[in-house]
């Protein structure tokens, strides 16, 4: 039991911004303590039921639930949550930042004194400030907005380009991990051989390891066409898209080599279509 604790209270700290580093476990354990104690004061100082049981009641349960083994214990025997891998899927239920905001609203309305109140509002600043992390430095997947959907325009270009007509079937594009996670976002109309789900969880799939096998050669990473190729038409894929090559990494070989017809370059990223793959599709549509 001791041991099931120890693993919800990893997750949850994680939840808060904790991954190791001793600075980031520092403020997230923070952030918990200041989350907990802003539930813990709308319990006692809002008078809306609703509003209490919401804001202050509903949040420090998750957290007590979420940290108490036979819940996780009972969440493992669920069907369809992935043996509790998806156990930190709980925390999304508790309205975090809101609890936070409101917290703080509650403070700013008690102080009466004006002078008070302002430097008090300047502390809550500083103190986002220091448990925060801007957001564009931590990770390669998080970019100022290039449009109204907020994702890479990249992928919008791309799926424009390769997206089926209305009377058409959904069609299976191959792209590069990076665009991976912005596709569906976009259009639901576009397969993918994998997934968000699969980068996280490191599952094995064909066309993924394709893309992320490289081999190193004077410093270079090589990806292998062939294995590429062989994986995309496997799963069908009429459109493979592949990164241009640089410094680091580079293709073994130029993929019309291996049948495949180039439609354009868009951005960073070369788009293919794959006339074996369709002419694979219609054989087995025709096959029934």
């Amino acid at each position: 039991m001791y041991g099931i604790f120890v693993q919800c209270f990893v997750e949850l700290k994680e939840y808060f911004g904790g991954h190791g580093v001793p600075v980031d476990d520092f403020k997230a354990m923070l952030m918990l303590v200041l989350f907990l104690a802003a539930a813990v004061f709308i319990i006692v100082s809002e008078h809306d039921l609703p509003k209490k049981a919401l804001f202050g009641i509903w949040p420090v349960v998750m957290v007590v639930a979420f940290l108490f083994p036979v819940t996780k214990m009972i969440f493992v025997k669920v069907p369809g949550f992935d043996e509790g891998r998806e156990y930190y899927r709980l925390l999304w239920l508790i309205p975090q930042y809101i609890v936070l905001a409101y917290a703080a609203c509650l403070i700013l309305n008690k102080i009466k004194h004006d002078a008070v109140k302002r430097a008090t509002f300047v502390i809550m600043l500083l103190v986002i400030v220091f448990t925060g992390k801007y957001v564009y430095t931590e990770g390669v997947y998080m970019k100022k907005a290039e449009n109204l959907y907020h994702i890479p325009q990249d992928v919008i270009d791309i799926c424009e380009l390769v997206a089926p007509e209305d009377e058409e079937e959904r069609v299976t594009v191959a792209f590069p991990e990076e665009l991976t996670w912005f596709v569906r976002q976009y259009d639901s109309n576009i397969l993918m051989p994998y997934g968000a789900d699969y980068i996280e969880e490191g599952y094995l799939e064909p066309v993924y390891n394709a893309y992320k096998n490289v081999e190193e050669v004077n410093g270079v990473g090589i990806v292998n066409a062939d294995q590429l190729i062989e994986a995309t038409r496997f799963n069908v894929c009429f459109y493979v898209v592949v990164p241009e090559d640089t410094e680091t990494r580079k293709m073994s070989k130029d993929l019309k080599t291996l049948g495949l017809e180039l439609v354009d370059k868009v951005g960073h990223f070369y788009v293919y279509k794959d006339p074996v793959a369709i002419k694979k599709a219609q054989e087995e549509e025709l096959n029934g």
